[in-house]
């Protein structure tokens, strides 16, 4: 009993120091230069080897790595066996400081639940590499050859000239490039608005002078009035200058014939009856047709 015991207690002496060993965290970092410059980076190595269980987080581009500056930084993945985890990454640090033995130590970080726990490397030195021998002593402003003169003195500007006409020209070629591409289409969409407009400034008009209710020589000359204007701007012919016999012989419709003919009855002969209502819907309605049959031209055109 007394033997077991002992040897039970040899193999726990033995174990038990290499288990706390693998359970123990090892960070290491270390310059991988003996020497460095200012303002050229080196190679900083870090390492950690812990327990698989464990989570280990390496310092990320958002670190202060103050007095040094992060240029790059490179690592390998994870190594893992059945009870360890091993992590290494390779940080390029520059200097600006001028001491001639710089030191420095990274840290790494062990998640522990919603904190953290801060584990630092040992500090590791590294020289600095002077470029200049000797600083000279600055110079006194007595021996410079300088000639004292604080009088204002006012300098004109000078205008640019050639960014000028550079400017003007991509303007103008963008201008002509467009004109080229997408004039027809503009001048179309114009064209087109314009027309639309007065057609509905014109329906405007005419129902308002036909929406009377006793017709007569007066009415009737006005509408047809109306009537005339707009289809004259419409087409751009003369038609307040035409009569009625020359639009019949120029569009011969039988509905435009009778329109216009009792039109001129109600006018020169005081003839109005229940008969004018249609002459002036008559009207209307052809407008309407010259109206859509202007749009198609200007569509197509």
């Amino acid at each position: 009993m007394y033997k077991q015991v002992v040897v039970s207690a040899m193999i726990l002496m033995l174990v038990v120091p290499g288990f706390l060993k693998a359970q123990k965290i090892e960070a290491n970092g270390y310059f991988l230069e003996d020497s460095i410059k200012i303002g050229i980076s080196t190679p900083f190595i870090l390492t950690a080897r812990y327990p698989r269980n464990q989570d280990i987080v390496f310092p990320d581009s958002l670190y202060d790595f103050s007095p040094y500056e992060l240029e790059e930084k490179w690592y390998t993945a994870t190594l893992s066996n059945d009870s360890l985890s091993y992590d290494s990454a390779v940080y390029y640090l520059s200097s600006f400081e001028i001491d001639s033995i710089q030191y420095y130590q990274m840290p790494v970080f062990l998640l522990a639940g919603t904190d953290s726990i801060i584990l630092k490397t040992e500090r590791d030195s590294i020289f600095l590499q002077h470029v200049v021998a000797e600083i000279p002593d600055s110079l006194a402003a007595e021996t410079l050859p300088l000639k004292e003169n604080t009088t204002y003195k006012r300098v004109a500007l000078e205008f640019n000239y050639p960014y000028l006409f550079i400017g003007g020209g991509i303007v103008l070629a963008i201008i002509i490039l467009v004109i080229i591409l997408f004039g027809k289409p503009i001048r179309k969409k114009i064209i087109l608005r314009r027309l639309s407009k007065a057609h509905q400034k014109f329906l405007e008009r005419y129902d308002a002078a036909t929406s009377q209710s006793s017709p007569d020589a007066e009415k009737a000359e006005h509408v047809l009035g109306t009537w005339k204007k707009y289809l004259e701007k419409l087409e751009n012919r003369p038609y307040t200058k035409s009569t009625s016999k020359e639009i019949i012989q120029k569009y011969k419709s039988e509905d435009i014939k009778m329109a216009l003919q009792g039109l001129d009855r109600a006018i020169y002969a005081a003839h109005t009856n229940s008969e004018l209502a249609k002459s002036f819907e008559d009207l209307k309605r052809f407008s309407e047709k010259r109206f859509h049959d202007k749009l198609m031209e200007v569509k197509n055109g």
